[in-house]
């Protein structure tokens, strides 16, 4: 039963496409409806978020690219102590650091060439953070995701006015919540079953409404024929 849930429509590697999927589907929703009088305010909020989302993911990895290659550049801004009585040299990234671990006038010197060295070490750091933008690029992830909570925060607060509202709701629950698309913790599988039944109901309400159109202009002609006998 572990992958029974959605197994009707979605593709074969359903935890892996689920988000996408309904992506896609919650996207020609949009395009079809546009901003008419029947269009769902929660789809166009969705939409918003979610392009706040692709937002956050893109400075997401321009952050972490640019964090790669600086410390590939200089090195992460710490030092390495040799601290009396342990025995592996110790991580110190602040000047408090050096002076909890090296404390006492014994170790004065020990401590005047640590901050020296961290000093070095984080100028280094700043003067090539400067001309490759990360921390630029840090700030703009943040506000991103400020950003994208906000906007999910609007979203979930906005009462949805059809089933396809409902779906982009529940879309973005996913989304943020679930650890990876893969994840078959509870309650994530419940939920994407939940999320496939409504595309389903969609679905087959879609395919009633065109099977009805399709017969009316028989029933018109049957109509005026029985009018004529």
């Amino acid at each position: 039963m572990a992958d029974s849930e959605n197994s009707r429509t979605l593709p074969s590697n359903t935890r892996l496409n689920i988000l996408s999927y309904t992506t896609d589907f919650l996207a020609r929703v949009q395009d079809r409806d546009g901003s008419g009088a029947d269009a769902d305010p929660a789809l166009a909020k969705w939409l918003e978020w979610h392009e706040a989302h692709r937002e956050f993911e893109l400075s997401c990895r321009l952050q972490q690219h640019l964090e790669t290659q600086l410390v590939e550049a200089v090195g992460f801004p710490m030092v390495k102590i040799e601290v009396p009585g342990t025995l592996e040299p110790v991580v110190i990234q602040n000047e408090a650091d050096i002076e909890y671990w090296l404390e006492g006038p014994d170790n004065e010197e020990a401590r005047d060439r640590a901050k020296e060295k961290l000093s070095v070490q984080l100028r280094r750091w700043s003067a090539a953070d400067q001309v490759m933008g990360y921390t630029r690029a840090r700030e703009a992830e943040r506000v991103a995701a400020d950003r994208e909570l906000a906007l999910a925060a609007e979203l979930w607060d906005m009462p949805a006015q059809s089933i396809e509202g409902m779906i982009a709701k529940l879309q973005a629950v996913l989304t943020l919540g679930i650890a990876s698309p893969e994840c078959d913790e509870f309650p994530w599988p419940a939920l994407r079953s939940v999320m496939n039944d409504l595309i389903e109901m969609v679905k087959s309400l879609s395919e009633l409404a065109t099977s009805d159109k399709a017969q009316t202009p028989i029933l018109e002609v049957a109509a005026v024929r029985a009018r004529q006998r």
